[in-house]
């Protein structure tokens, strides 16, 4: 009986034992994961940040480096200059990884920005540029027909082989917007 109940002693220890040792290595693994992801948070963050600076004026990238506010909802990544009351908002939205919306909010910052005036050839190369950073993709644009609320000599809408549209603001020469064809 001592025996047996030895025995059941050290099957049960062993069983516990094992049990532990499987909750720790998942935590451990949870853990890492979760590390793992905000690396990759990161990492984006620094590609945004890398494709603000190659695309956008100087002004644009120093405000957000010394105000960086950044946040995600849903899959929109807003990089901006304040949490509760921005001047400067950048959106980023994406579908199943792919970029599929950009807006530069227009808050009041971009009025702070020294006049550029800019050709229509100008713009363009801007829109190329935003294509090739941020969808890593060399594009052909048309001007095509003024985005609603854009109808003025102030702005410039392009269309790619594709019909996603880029806004350029050629008092300044910022890409406004990019609306993916859906």
């Amino acid at each position: 009986m001592k025996k047996l109940l030895l025995v059941l002693l050290v099957v049960c220890l062993s069983g516990c034992t094992q049990t532990i040792q499987n909750d720790q290595l998942k935590n451990s693994q949870s853990i890492k994961q979760d590390d793992k992801q905000k690396v990759v948070e990161a990492e984006k963050i620094k590609q945004l940040m890398d494709g603000i600076k190659q695309t956008m004026p100087e002004e644009i990238y120093q405000e957000l480096t010394n105000k960086k506010v950044v946040y995600e909802i849903d899959d929109i990544i807003t990089i901006g200059n304040d949490q509760n009351n921005p001047t400067l908002r950048l959106d980023f939205a994406y579908q199943d990884g792919q970029l599929v919306q950009f807006v530069n909010k227009e808050y009041g910052f971009l009025d702070t920005l020294p006049t550029r005036m800019t050709s229509e050839q100008q713009a363009k190369e801007t829109a190329k540029t935003f294509a090739k950073v941020f969808l890593n993709q060399d594009v052909k644009l048309q001007k095509t027909t003024a985005l609603s609320g854009y109808d003025t000599d102030q702005y410039i809408t392009f269309e790619d082989e594709d019909h996603h549209t880029y806004l350029v603001a050629l008092n300044i020469n910022v890409l406004l917007k990019y609306n993916e064809n859906s």
